[in-house]
């Protein structure tokens, strides 16, 4: 992987972003764009690598897609819901029952 190291000064206006950073080269062209709202932690990372070691099985993408599909149609037909009830709604989807 490629690496770029930021100077002190470019590390401070990241850290201190609160939205879209341009990123430019030399002669002003714009390079790309960093969300500082989307930065990943080094406890993220720590953690997306720990999991990654793991010999514990993923969750297949066709299933966490058919998950997100079956809580967006239960939040229209219920108008919305907090947490406690997502996670009960997730536990019956998963187990198989009638959700």
């Amino acid at each position: 992987m490629t690496q770029i190291i930021l100077t002190e000064e470019q590390t401070k206006v990241l850290d201190q972003a609160r939205a879209k950073v341009q990123i430019c080269d030399a002669r002003g062209n714009v390079v790309t764009f960093v969300d500082a709202n989307e930065r990943v932690s080094a406890e993220e990372i720590a953690e997306a690598k720990r999991r990654l070691a793991s010999p514990q099985p993923g969750v297949p993408s066709h299933q966490v897609e058919a998950h997100l599909r079956a809580l967006e149609a239960e939040w229209q037909r219920t108008g919305g819901f907090d947490e406690a009830y997502m996670r009960s709604f997730l536990q019956r989807l998963r187990s198989g029952e009638s959700a």
